[in-house]
């Protein structure tokens, strides 16, 4: 087999895009960039999203994931609107202020199919892509049929690891995350378990999909007095409970779920109500009160995700802006600023 020489890949550019921000130690706020224009009406309820330059992201956002890498054979990506030179100026932007941007592999949409044999040439396409682009780190967003496609649950990790092995090597961390829909973490069907035990070790943080589940949830025997309930992620009601359950589940490997560390664990949700179908945190003390308790159990999580930046600055059917929403409801919880802490505490219902 022909070995691939990495170093070939090297670009002869050295400026701010070439700096890998560390998220070592670090709460993150991770928001999607969408590397498409927005429709009329692309949201679940008729809204849409907003264009964004990536430098438009606000600075909360200290992770950004462009998405999407895809395609037939080996997976790429290129900008929509933009030159290559000035995607990576505005890449560079977000690492001049510690920023770490990503580039996402899949998406609802994406079919990734790959086979045995195509692991270095996969690892040169990744490292090209950051040497063009300054990327920091790959998210694995498979979904549907392409999670357990061909040989995509080995052959991707395979090279992720030769990636991250490279720039080890330059004394760079290249950061690996995924971005599984939360019921691929079960026990039970747990399509997402082989990318987690393949990459054990490497990767740096999961943030599970709390949205688009609809009545799929997480049974909590102590929960309704001891009688037990199912919590889905669809009742509004029981949300606070929700996330914090659902979340202590899968930090301890308990309830049927795979464990995650507490610090390689990010909840995932939606910006608004166009950005998913369902999952959307009607009120944002459900978010503030899991997290405290799960930082009284001892289980303090590395952040949040949604899903979009774009749509957290979209517009409602009824052109009603968003406005950030979700950056200004949960910056100040994961960033520590002044006022994280007074949000009431709701009911519980457990």
């Amino acid at each position: 087999m022909t070995t691939f020489d990495f170093s070939l890949l090297k670009s002869t550019v050295s400026d701010a895009a070439s700096a890998m921000p560390s998220l070592a130690g670090k709460k993150i706020l991770m928001g999607f960039w969408h590397n498409w224009a927005a429709g009329p009406n692309d949201g679940y309820q008729g809204g849409k999203f907003a264009n964004l330059a990536l430098t438009d992201v606000p600075t909360e956002y200290n992770v950004v994931a462009v998405a999407f890498m895809k395609g037939n054979g080996i997976p790429t990506f290129k900008p929509y609107n933009l030159s290559d030179a000035e995607f990576r100026r505005q890449v560079g932007v977000l690492n001049s202020q510690g920023r770490a941007v990503l580039i996402s592999l899949g998406g609802a949409d994406a079919h990734i199919e790959l086979y045995k044999g195509s692991e270095q040439p996969l690892a040169a396409e990744i490292i090209r892509l950051v040497e063009t682009y300054g990327f920091d780190g790959l998210d694995i967003d498979l979904e549907q049929s392409a999670i357990h496609a061909a040989d995509n649950k080995t052959v991707l990790p395979a090279a992720l690891k030769l990636v991250k092995d490279h720039y080890k090597a330059e004394g760079k961390h290249f950061i690996i995350s995924m971005a599984p829909e939360f019921p691929y973490l079960t026990l039970a069907n747990g399509k997402y378990l082989d990318y987690l035990s393949g990459l054990e070790g490497y990767y740096d943080f999961i943030a599970p999909q709390y949205y688009n589940q609809g009545g799929d949830g997480v049974w909590v025997q102590e929960a309704n007095g001891g009688n037990g309930a199912w919590i889905a992620q669809n009742n509004d009601e029981m949300k606070e409970d929700f996330l914090y359950y659902l979340t202590d589940s899968l930090v301890t490997g308990t309830r049927g779920f795979t464990r995650i560390a507490p610090d390689k664990f990010v909840i995932g949700l939606p910006a608004n109500v166009d950005a998913a179908a369902t999952g959307y945190v009607i009120d944002p003390a459900a978010v503030v009160n899991a997290f405290k308790r799960l930082d009284a159990a001892g289980h303090s999580i590395k952040g949040l995700m949604t899903w979009s930046a774009n749509w957290d600055q979209g517009l409602s059917k009824q052109q009603v802006p968003y406005n950030w929403e979700f950056r200004n409801r949960y910056a100040p919880l994961i960033h520590g600023a002044a006022g994280a802490a007074e949000v009431p505490v709701g009911k519980r219902q457990a």
